[in-house]
């Protein structure tokens, strides 16, 4: 039993010995542990900072090596930028016509134009009211007849029965009437040609557009080579009747107006006055410019010849200097100043404000356009309805309505990049309208003046027809007496007067 106890004593004491042992080594273990683990820590954070130093590193090579290729790029989409926008400029500069600019159509081309012309909603053809044009007998046959301006001829196919039904033939005659005047012995006998054959040839000279050697060719084939007139004889005729034109007179009707439609057109010409007015500059090989100017109401026309688009013109043809109404023109600085006020064409602006929108990608011209027309519509609904005036509360909404689109756009303006797309042309109608907002609203604060200048662009239209046709005027007083018998012309067509007759009496003989 003795032996037993000192056994387990023994036991113990060497398990308690050992424990002691491990407790040591395991105090050494956690001390080395925690020595380890603060180098570990120390590691840690020594390889998070070679990774950061190293991130920086790679970092600042790459900004390094990518930066001349970062400026290489920018240079490159500005280059790209600029081509685009200059290829966006000359796309809206070769698209621009007669429709969305102030070029006139006859520099349109031969390219194939959009019709303009804005939807009215009416069905095709005529409407309602429009007086049809058809054939018919004059009730004043007989009376005609017997003043020998009409013949009457019957032609029987009743076989004798005395029902009948007529039909009706109308056509012309020509033939040549040779007129014997006899009188006291005196001056020598001539054979000169009347009045209706100067007409007839003035007529289809300058508004029928022939040319001089087919219109002799017109008279020998209507006469059966009986009448053969020269070509120098048939410039004659115009030159007669331009020379009885009063011209002073149709100024004075225009200058009695109350408004006046001004415009000008260019011509080609191989000769013009030089700069002092007294000799003629001639083209060599070539032909000179020269301008058309029309001044014209609803009931008159006049037309002058200048050798320059110039202000100077416009003082020499004194019609706009002594004129004190309204002057109606297309936004020409040298007719402002004149009358005594100034309406700006509608139309113009609307074309300009369209192209605007479509070639310059500026959506406010549409808007600003749309602004013009509607209130244009409501003018036209007006008149319909017998009103003379605006309502005054309506156009004081109008003319802020105007204010506040102006304003829009002049915002508009201030985003856009200088020498952008459509950013000068915004400039310029934004300036335009803010300066001239007067004349672009005259028509609605007074009904008597019109939306557009279009009376003055009909006036003109023939010229351009004439030099289509001939392609130039062969002499500077060529150009000038057809300006003068066109002025008479139209004048007689607008007043409701019969042209022949008019040119009759301006070929009449003068009286011995």
């Amino acid at each position: 039993m003795t032996d037993y106890s000192k056994g387990l004593f023994k036991q113990l004491t060497e398990q308690t010995e050992k424990a002691g042992r491990l407790e040591a080594e395991n105090k050494e273990l956690k001390a080395e542990n925690k020595g380890l683990k603060a180098k570990v820590e120390n590691l840690e954070a020594k390889v998070d900072n070679l990774t950061a130093n190293l991130e920086a590193l790679v970092a600042t090579a790459v900004s390094k090596a990518v930066e001349p290729l970062n400026v290489l790029i920018c240079h490159k989409e500005e280059k790209i930028q600029k081509a685009n926008d200059e290829i966006d400029r000359l796309k809206a500069v070769i698209d621009k016509d007669s429709n969305n600019s102030s070029k006139p159509p006859s520099s349109n081309g031969l390219r194939k134009v959009s019709n303009s012309r804005e939807p009215s909603g009416k069905k095709v053809g005529g409407q309602r009211g429009h007086k049809g044009h058809c054939q018919s007998i004059p009730k004043n046959l007989d009376e005609l007849v017997k003043e020998g301006k009409a013949q009457h001829v019957v032609r029987d196919e009743t076989g004798g029965a005395r029902g009948y039904v007529t039909d009706w033939i109308v056509d012309i005659v020509t033939m040549p009437v040779y007129t014997e005047v006899r009188r006291a012995p005196g001056k020598p006998p001539s054979v000169a040609y009347g009045e209706e054959i100067q007409a007839r040839a003035v007529y289809l000279t300058n508004v029928g557009m022939l040319s001089l050697n087919r219109l002799a060719e017109y008279f020998a084939v209507m006469t059966g080579g009986l009448i053969t007139p020269s070509e120098g004889t048939l410039l004659s005729f115009s030159e007669r009747v331009a020379s009885r034109v009063d011209l002073e007179c149709l100024i004075q009707e225009l200058l009695n107006g109350t408004v006046l439609h001004v415009d000008d057109t260019p011509v080609r010409v191989t000769q013009r006055p030089d700069a002092s007015g007294e000799k003629m500059e001639k083209a060599s090989h070539t032909t000179l410019s020269g301008y058309v100017r029309v001044c014209s109401n609803e009931s008159t026309t006049v037309l002058t010849a200048n050798a320059h688009k110039d202000a100077e013109g416009v003082k020499r043809d004194g019609i706009l200097t002594r004129f004190f109404g309204t002057v109606v023109h297309d936004h020409e600085a040298k007719f402002y100043g004149y009358g005594k006020n100034d309406a700006t064409c509608g139309a113009h602006l609307c074309r300009e404000l369209k192209g605007l929108e479509e070639l310059g990608k500026v959506e406010w011209g549409g808007r600003m356009r749309a602004f013009m027309l509607e209130i244009n519509a409501q003018k036209e609904e007006d008149i319909a309805e017998n009103k003379t005036a605006c309502d005054p509360l309506r156009l004081r909404l109008y003319e802020t309505c105007y204010d506040e689109l102006v304003d829009q756009g002049a915002e508009i303006l201030k985003t856009m990049r200088k020498k952008s797309l459509g950013q000068d042309d915004l400039r310029k109608i934004v300036k335009r309208l803010c300066k001239y907002k007067d004349a672009y609203l005259l028509f609605m604060r007074d009904y008597r003046i019109p939306f557009t200048n279009n009376q003055a662009e009909r006036d003109l239209r023939h010229c351009k027809t004439k030099e289509k046709i001939s392609g130039c005027f062969r002499s500077w007083s060529g150009l000038d007496t057809y300006c003068l018998v066109r002025s008479l012309i139209d004048t007689a067509r607008k007043r409701g007067l019969n042209v022949m007759l008019a040119l009759r009496a301006c070929c009449a003989p003068s009286p011995r």
